[in-house]
């Protein structure tokens, strides 16, 4: 790659850095309120909504990791793809009833959410915070590992030099401007993600001529000499089925429920326009999905057929993108730091939440809104250079903690705002079991991974199925067993309000 190409991409993706940190300066205008500041702004329409929410959810695992996953198993992580209707189904099953609470009180955050359908119950709130807490740490880091990867692969700049430039930026225009300034961020880094999937779909077909060349090439002589398994492009990959059937359960039942997801539903305008608002979310997400699979099979293509080496999976998008030419590397560079500073800006200020609002709450502290503010924008600061820390001294553990985010904030919201919302006898006791079981399964199969990972123990789990499957499945059957033998937060001491929210 000359160093005039180099430069360009660099240029490139710095702008999409500029633009943003620009856009959260002006929406600081819009922060009129302290609950504004922290979501409770209803001012949105779909389209802004549908872009942020991808964009949120579209992390930097998604547009650097899948790849890698397509690229090293194959069709394991195709079904990965059942995440875009999840939104549609997500908006079926809780939208209405998220929308709805939003009107009954202030509503600013998930911890506001879950006072209101369970009487302010603090065991609930605290579970809630601390499992939140838990989840933000492992994206964000995952996120700063991802940008600073990005640049390595243009330059030979120091990892932590850049992490420190990229994310003293985003932490500027995310304390100063909030959810305000986050959703209107994403909405626009959603639009790069866009814009790049789109390009990298249409040329993974001029490259390769479809998926029967791909078969072709994996299945040749030079395939097996690359490593590559032809396995890989059967029905189930090259993993075990149960493998690949949890990325079928995860996507339909973890999108929904995921805090990216549910915080943006409160700050949409009306509740009329959810139809629109999941057609949108669909749409882009689905060509988000795309990009991912063409650049993964466009790897393995390149690879099988001996045009370009790849020593590891998550350097996959960036040979693609580089083998592809200039015009591709100007947008899938840029999408991959949109990726990871749109979800590193809504992973901020829900951290922020929790420690000025959600945890304070929990404990019976009132703080005056002013002062939440203050104590929001100094535990950003504070979470984002711890970020930074862990991730310059975790190397490669980081990619890993950020697939394990996605189950841990699955696991912390199902009981609460699927279970919760849907079944009106789900106990506050139930849920607040559930949550406890969902914390302790939690670490426990973090450290039994981490574990492995430095070769302490060989423990597998059953069925070759990942961990998290386990943890929401513990969580789920604790608040239901629960909830059938108690009775706080139902019936007659469930709000009248709540109830009909619940019935929509």
């Amino acid at each position: 790659m000359s160093e005039t190409a180099k430069l360009l991409i660099a240029l490139s993706s710095i702008s999409v850095l500029v633009i943003s940190f620009l856009i959260g300066l002006w929406a600081r205008k819009k922060v009129t309120s302290p609950e504004a500041f922290f979501g409770g702004a209803k001012i949105f329409g779909p389209l802004t909504v549908g872009l942020a929410t991808m964009a949120a959810v579209g992390s930097a695992f998604a547009v650097v990791g899948v790849p890698g996953l397509v690229f090293s198993t194959g069709n394991a992580i195709l079904l990965f793809m059942f995440a875009a209707p999840a939104f549609v189904f997500g908006y079926l099953v809780i939208g209405k009833k998220i929308r709805a609470m939003a009107e009954i009180g202030t509503v600013a955050s998930l911890g506001d959410l879950s006072d209101l359908r369970f009487n302010h119950h603090r065991g609930i709130k605290l579970m809630l915070s601390l499992m939140l807490f838990i989840g933000c740490a492992m994206y964000l880091s995952a996120q700063v590992e991802a940008c600073a990867k990005l640049f390595e692969n243009l330059f030979d700049w120091n990892q932590l030099v850049i992490s420190v430039v990229i994310f003293t930026i985003l932490i500027v225009y995310t304390v100063l401007s909030g959810e305000i300034g986050g959703i209107l961020t994403q909405a626009f880094q959603g639009l790069v993600i866009v814009l790049a999937g789109l390009i990298c779909t249409v040329a993974f077909f001029a490259v390769t001529g479809g998926f029967g060349p791909v078969l072709e090439a994996i299945s040749g002589p030079r395939g097996a000499e690359a490593g590559l398994d032809p396995a890989a492009l059967t029905a189930w990959g090259s993993l075990p089925g149960a493998f690949s059937f949890a990325w079928v359960m995860l996507p339909t039942l973890g999108i929904m429920c995921q805090p990216q997801v549910l915080t943006r539903m409160m700050m949409l305008r009306s509740p009329r326009d959810l139809p629109r608002l999941s057609l949108y979310a669909v749409i882009t997400n689905m060509v988000t999905g795309l990009m991912v699979m063409s650049i993964g099979y466009c790897a393995i293509y390149l690879v099988a057929s001996g045009t370009v080496t790849i020593d590891h999976p998550d350097k996959a998008v960036f040979k693609v993108a580089d083998y592809l030419g200039l015009a591709a590397q100007l947008f899938v560079y840029p999408a991959v730091l949109a990726a990871a500073l749109s979800t590193s800006s809504l992973f901020l200020s829900l951290a922020g939440n929790i420690v000025s609002r959600d945890l304070p709450g929990s404990l019976g502290l009132e703080l005056a809104p002013e002062r939440q503010v203050s104590i929001s924008r100094i535990a950003m600061s504070v979470m984002g250079i711890s970020a930074i820390g862990f991730a310059a001294v975790s190397g490669d553990m980081v990619a890993i903690l950020g697939t394990y985010g996605f189950g841990t904030l699955a696991a912390a919201t199902f009981p609460i705002f699927i279970i919760g919302l849907l079944w009106k006898g789900a106990s506050s006791q139930g849920v607040m079991a559930g949550m406890l079981t969902a914390l302790l399964a939690t670490l426990v199969g973090v450290g039994i991974e981490l574990s492995k990972r430095f070769g302490v123990t060989e423990f597998s789990w059953p069925g070759g199925v990942p961990w998290y499957v386990f943890v929401m499945a513990a969580a789920v059957l604790v608040t239901i067993a629960a909830s059938l033998f108690t009775h706080g937060a139902t019936g007659r001491d469930l709000d009248r309000r709540v109830r009909l929210a619940m019935d929509l």
